[in-house]
Order: C-alpha cells, then structure tokens, then sequence
C-alpha cells in the first residue's frame, strides 16, 4: 500500500482548512462581511462564490462590494453581468449609477439612473440621485471645472463604475440623453404632484353616529 504525504506550509494548510465549502457558505460569509463595512474582504468572500457557482445573484453581490471597496471600474463590468437578469437589472443600474455620481462621473450617472426611473418610475432613492447628476452636472457646465473624482458617497446594498463614455460624445458636448433624463424626471415629479393632488380631493366621509 503506497502513502502519499503532501506537505505544506502553515499558510496553504490555514488556506485549506478555512476555505468555504459551497458557494452559500461564501455568500454567508461576504453578506455578514459586507454589513460590518468590510467592503474588500466581502468582495473577496463574493468573488470565490462566483467561482464555486457563477450566478446572476452572485455577480450582483460582487459587484456591489467592489464598487463600495473602490474598485468602481471593476464592479461596473461585473454589475453589467448581473444586467442580464431583468429582475436585478433596476437595482445594479441604481447601484452603477450611484457609485459614477459618488466618482463625479455625471454623464453615467444620469444615463444609468434615468434607465432606473424607466424601469422603476416610483423609486425615489434613483429620482432624487438623478435630480443630483443633472443638477452637478450643470454647476460644472456653468463653473467650467473637470470632472475630478472622489470616493465619497454612501454604499449601496449587496442583493439587493463608471461605464465609458458613449461613441461619438465631445467634451463639452450636451448629450442628448441629459434632455430625456430631465424630461424623464418631470415626468415623475408630475405624476407624484398629480398623486398629491388626488389624495387631497378624496377626503373620507365624517363618521356619522346616533342613527
């Protein structure tokens, strides 16, 4: 009977010992990561869950903690995947267009939060970041600066970065994607003045007592 002894270093056998078993276990791992601000380790545990066991789920989650770890450009690539499942495509576009509005890159958040608001017209968190891009859009328009970047901004939520510029876009050019977005947006806030206007009409009738 022949014995094979494999030998390794403390390290690779920590590695092995602590390595999930199963793409949940990873998941598990990277949700509870991801809720205590440990943005790259919950990239990390999110990543080898997409190895064990790609799915759409799992590219969203991936994507969310890259782009809260930084790592905008490669969470935008990986949310794109996450797209092609229409029930996470509203909310990877809003997270997309959150993290470009949070790096001053108002150009993809406008185009990706405006696709928000199409498929989504009631959600507020997407028309109040939209109302935002245009706005800083138009003081740096007015102001004449450059599109510097920063990594502020708050995170967007796991399961629930800057996409390039569109062909053909000119610097200094107003695409015509900002007309529908705004038009996109009036849309919206006519439809909740409209809803407003409704509920003030429709007053319930005084209870009525001593038949």
């Amino acid at each position: 009977m022949i014995v094979l002894l494999v030998l390794l270093s403390w390290s690779e056998l920590w590695q092995a010992l602590t390595r999930p078993t199963s793409s949940h276990a990873a998941t598990t791992r990277g949700v509870a990561q991801y809720s205590r601000g440990k943005y790259k380790e919950s990239a990390r545990a999110f990543a080898e869950a997409e190895q064990i066991r790609p799915t759409s789920a799992g590219a969203f989650n991936l994507g969310t903690a890259q782009v809260a770890s930084g790592d905008r450009e490669t969470g935008s690539t990986t949310l794109a995947k996450a797209m092609r499942d229409p029930r996470l495509r509203a909310d990877a576009l809003y997270n997309r267009g959150s993290s470009a509005l949070a790096a001053n890159a108002f150009d993809n958040a406008i185009r990706d939060l405006t696709e928000t608001l199409r498929l989504r017209p009631n959600d507020a968190k997407a028309k109040r970041n939209l109302e935002i891009a245009l706005l800083k859009k138009r003081e740096q328009q007015q102001g004449g600066g450059g599109n510097q970047r920063n990594s502020g901004g708050g995170q967007p939520q796991p399961q629930q970065s800057n996409r390039a510029p569109a062909p053909g876009d000119k610097k200094g050019q107003q695409p015509q994607g900002d007309t529908d977005a705004e038009a996109l947006l009036r849309a919206v806030q006519q439809q909740e003045q409209e809803e407003l206007s409704r509920m003030r009409r429709v007053r319930p009738e005084p209870a009525r007592v001593g038949w």
